[in-house]
């Protein structure tokens, strides 16, 4: 049994790869009548945070139950698509006792299903990183950006709120460099690197999709030796819609700053 919430966090792709860890959503469906312990009443009236404290609770205890049977994987059950992230949405529409098995079942099944999903994307992109088959550098880095680029488009369509974008694709470009065998602090960093200059509250768009994607290859690559440190590109002066690049070199615009970014060239 987990000691805490901490248990199970989920930083690499081998924590919750499904084909690690098999799955029969027949069973699970049919077990968690068995499973899922009953959870609070709703709360009333002032007694709103309360009802958060002991609806935090019991998505905690369903969550080691499912990571104990399923794997650690399973932990996160509430984090499917379409979802908000962690216990708000159970939190705010928790179920009666008598729909709590099929409404624990139907979030697993959609975070599974989700994670099928990536791991065939995982499946599709990894072999065209292989530098073996790049005809030079620049061949490599192309295809790290194009990688990048639709993962973040996967990660981000699914999302509630457009500009919430920055957990689920933070997520999701982690497990894919762990997956590509990025050692997990150098992934977690890399990540960081290429989202921290995002606040939050900012819709995800074809710029920052562009940015983040050629960082993270830019920053995967370099200690690899494939690309320099410092920047060799000349990108054009707009991209897209008139917007200055953050890494154009021929702009003024080469050190990235998000200051510079929406002003004219």
């Amino acid at each position: 049994m987990a000691a805490d919430g901490l248990r199970h966090l989920l930083e690499t792709w081998a924590d919750v790869d499904p084909a690690r860890y098999p799955f029969d959503p027949v069973e699970m469906s049919v077990v968690a009548r068995t499973l899922v312990p009953p959870p609070p009443p709703q709360p009333t009236g002032d007694d709103g945070w309360a009802g958060y404290s002991d609806a935090a609770a019991w998505v905690e205890s369903v969550s080691v139950i499912l990571s104990d049977r399923y794997g650690p994987w399973a932990y996160r059950w509430h984090w499917g698509p379409w979802e908000r992230e962690h216990v708000g949405f159970v939190t705010d529409r928790i179920p009666t006792p008598a729909d709590a098995p099929a409404f624990v079942a139907e979030s697993l099944l959609a975070w599974r299903h989700w994670l099928e999903s990536l791991a065939e994307r995982f499946d599709h992109i990894l072999p065209s990183l292989d530098p073996t088959r790049a005809a030079d550098a620049a061949d490599v880095v192309a295809a790290w950006e194009a990688a990048v680029a639709q993962l973040m488009a996967f990660a981000a369509t699914p999302v509630v709120d457009d500009d919430g974008w920055q957990g689920n694709c933070e997520r999701t470009l982690r497990w894919f460099l762990t997956a590509a065998g990025i050692p997990p602090d150098q992934a977690q960093i890399v990540v960081d690197g290429a989202l921290e200059r995002f606040g939050w509250w900012a819709p995800l768009t074809a710029v920052e999709i562009g940015e983040v994607a050629d960082r993270v290859a830019r920053d995967t690559l370099s200690p690899t030796g494939i690309v320099p440190v410092g920047r060799i590109d000349n990108w054009p002066d707009t991209w897209p819609h008139g917007w200055p690049s953050w890494r154009a070199t021929n702009t003024g615009r080469g050190a990235g700053l998000s200051s510079d970014r929406g002003q004219p060239a």
